[in-house]
């Protein structure tokens, strides 16, 4: 009987002492990992800067004389745009790719325009 006592008054201490030590570390870990996580962007706030800095760079586009820019695809991951499509000449791929280039928040311009003619 005392075996039995003295069984639950260790695994009671063990418990005690384990409970005691993990409400120690839940304030310092607690909110250093929830500074840690607020800090970074969700998904979903990085899809919407990344729609909003496409449509800043369609709109320089659409502004800029003599560039047709209907047939121009704009793709933004971070602060990298991506210009797919096509242009009628080749005179008008570095004019498209110089307005990307000058867009607040593009720090890099990646070309992908091909030649093609209107109406094909």
């Amino acid at each position: 009987m005392k075996k039995h006592n003295l069984i639950k008054w260790v695994v009671g201490a063990f418990v005690v002492l384990g409970t005691a030590s993990a409400y120690a570390q839940t304030g310092d870990a607690a909110s250093t990992e929830s500074a840690t996580l607020s800090s970074a962007p969700s998904a979903k706030e990085t899809r919407k800067a990344n729609r909003l800095l496409e449509k800043q760079v369609r709109r320089a586009l659409v502004r800029v004389k003599g560039l047709d820019s209907g047939s121009v695809v704009v793709i933004a991951t971070g602060s990298v745009v991506t210009l797919g499509g096509s242009v009628p000449d080749t005179g008008q791929i570095p004019m498209a790719v110089s307005t990307a280039q000058r867009v607040t928040g593009v720090s890099e311009v990646h070309n992908s325009l091909t030649i093609k003619a209107r109406g094909q």
